[in-house]
């Protein structure tokens, strides 16, 4: 006894069409035989009006692999952009401690300059760019 006659549900039309669209990015059908489809699969009301969108498909398509995501990156020019204020800030703490370390005036070259830097810093880092040639790009 088959189900051919049995009303399908819209998890199953909706299952069909990730089929579809994958069968797509695997190059296996053209946008217009998808097109087509698609029209069939949403004007279908049986299991046995779907069986014939899926039937010269292989019987499993794999899904693409998803990309793990990684976690927090510092990309390079992040690093290289902290480099100087590293160095002038170490060479600041050198000349204060050499002329009797009072005042801390290096304060005044370091929190200007690092907070100036805190804005692009989080911006590369929270939008996971690691492009090695300078800041992200603006995506349009």
């Amino acid at each position: 006894m088959t189900d051919d006659h049995v009303r399908a549900a819209d998890a199953d039309r909706e299952r069909i069409a990730e089929r579809l669209r994958l069968a797509v990015d695997e190059g296996r059908l053209s946008l217009l035989e998808y097109d087509e489809r698609l029209r069939q699969l949403y004007s279908a009301k049986t299991y046995g009006e779907l069986a014939p969108i899926l039937a010269d498909l292989p019987a499993r398509v794999e899904a693409p692999k998803t990309v793990a995501k990684q976690p927090l990156q510092v990309p390079k020019w992040v690093i290289i952009m902290w480099m100087p204020w590293a160095a002038v800030n170490i060479m600041c703490l050198f000349i204060w401690l050499a002329t009797g370390a009072d005042y801390f005036w290096p304060f005044w070259v370091a929190v200007p300059w690092g907070c100036a830097l805190l804005i692009p810093t989080a911006v590369g880092v929270l939008t996971h760019r690691t492009d090695d040639d300078g800041p992200p790009a603006i995506e349009q």
